[in-house]
């Protein structure tokens, strides 16, 4: 005669199917959370990429003369804000200097982003006040995720 076993000690198939199901949605919610968290992580990227670009350019400007500071930029993007064709990064782009290489201390609107690269716009317009002092606004404009973003800096310069 065979002997009926009423207390075993491990886990039926549909206990572990159960356990296997709960598991997986587990793991589900955390893949959705670490793609949310990725890109986060890269408009953030993008947005301190933008206020980096802005900060070299304001530093640019404070060393250039004061008389030949102009409204201009340095446009890659067609698709961002403030695009014009003719703010390119290069020598004919007379705004950014006089000399032949002197767009090259503009720093280069294209940018390697976790290992994507991204085109920003960077353009600064003047206001001149009484004739010895100007506001230089520099916005930098980028296009991530179909939507257009801004990043602005203010400075003032004076005739000293």
């Amino acid at each position: 005669m065979e002997k009926i076993v009423l207390n075993s000690k491990g886990f039926s198939l549909v206990e572990m199917m159960i356990a296997f199901v709960i598991i997986s949605i587990s793991f589900l919610a955390l893949s959705a959370v670490m793609v949310s968290a990725i890109n986060i992580n890269l408009e953030n990227e993008m947005q301190n990429t933008a206020s980096r670009l802005n900060t070299q350019t304001a530093e640019i400007l404070m060393t250039v003369p004061y008389n030949e500071i102009s409204t201009c930029g340095i446009t890659l993007d067609p698709e961002a804000p403030n695009y014009n064709s003719s703010y390119i990064y290069d020598n004919s782009n007379k705004c950014l200097g006089t000399n032949e290489n002197s767009y090259m201390q503009y720093p280069y609107p294209e940018q390697t982003i976790n290992t994507i690269k991204k085109k920003f716009n960077i353009v600064w317009d003047i206001q001149v006040f009484n004739n010895s002092a100007m506001q230089i606004i520099i916005t930098t404009s980028y296009i991530h995720n179909g939507i257009s973003h801004s990043t602005q800096s203010v400075i003032y310069r004076s005739r000293v």
